[in-house]
């Protein structure tokens, strides 16, 4: 990280009552754009690789409370007015009720990412580790 830049990044234009969570999008930042009133929403995806590009904009998915995020094969994890988790395949405009249920704006999805960091990473530092001696 010593030769690593970091700057700060303005999102997407957007105009005032629209969200624009952050999420990972195959290995991409992205931001989702979507109004916070309605029932029916539709939903802008942009990525930003040198600049921020609009991918696709999936139009009026009906009973949709918030986005929550992408499953690897492009549908969207969303909460649903009834807070219940659905899956929603934008090919097929298919809902799908995973059976999962959360108190409203509690539920979140989060991305797993491997870490550079060994889990066995204390062997190589136990010699500076302090303990205390075992009581018997």
């Amino acid at each position: 990280m010593v030769n690593e830049k970091f700057s700060t990044l303005p999102l997407p234009q957007t105009s005032e009552g629209f969200y624009s969570p952050l999420l990972d999008f195959n290995g991409l930042l992205g931001a989702i754009i979507y109004p916070v009133e309605g029932t029916e929403k539709s939903f802008d995806l942009w990525v930003m690789n040198e600049s921020w590009t609009k991918q696709f904009s999936i139009e009026s998915v009906p009973g949709v409370e918030m986005l929550l995020g992408f499953w690897k094969t492009g549908e969207l994890f969303i909460q649903s007015l009834d807070h219940q988790l659905v899956l929603f395949d934008p090919s097929t405009r298919e809902l799908k009720n995973l059976g999962i249920y959360a108190p409203k704006w509690s539920m979140q999805i989060t991305a797993y990412v491997e870490s550079l960091v060994p889990i066995n990473a204390r062997s190589e530092h136990e010699g500076r580790i302090i303990s205390r001696p075992a009581r018997n």
